[in-house]
């Protein structure tokens, strides 16, 4: 397996950071949605161990972080199956899907505020990546 490009990186107007990871991906961007989408699939790959979400936009989406708590967020954008985005604490992510035979391209854009360990970000998602990849190819 090569090594992924570890991503871009972009300061934007407000000071914030996006970061931007392409991955392409061999199934159809109506099974890479259902992993996106679904409790128990998007659990499997995100880093946190399980996930409530009601998939509309404005809805909840609730992290356990598996130690007794929750995070909630908000859902910002549902357009099946092209893109997901929701807002964590102060973080927004954005999960887009582009038909790109055999399979799809998923393009992850990760907005943050530069704080202490952001540096990590890119490598945290390329492992959530590989973890989706694995859990859809069974």
């Amino acid at each position: 397996m090569t090594t992924p490009p570890p991503g871009d990186t972009t300061r934007l107007p407000d000071g914030r950071l996006a970061l931007r990871i392409e991955r392409h991906l061999s199934h159809p961007p109506e099974k890479v949605w259902r992993a996106l989408t679904t409790p128990e699939h998007l659990s499997a790959w995100y880093p946190f161990p399980a996930v409530e979400l009601d998939l509309r936009t404005g809805g909840v989406i609730r992290f356990d972080n598996g130690e007794g708590g929750t995070l909630d967020g908000e859902i910002t954008d549902v357009d099946p199956p092209k893109v997901f985005a929701f807002r964590e604490v102060d973080d927004h992510l954005r999960l887009e899907l582009h038909d790109q035979p055999p399979g799809c391209l998923l393009v992850l854009t990760h907005t943050f505020a530069e704080t202490a360990g952001y540096e990590n970000y890119t490598t945290g998602w390329h492992n959530c990546l590989d973890a989706l990849a694995t859990h859809l190819s069974p």
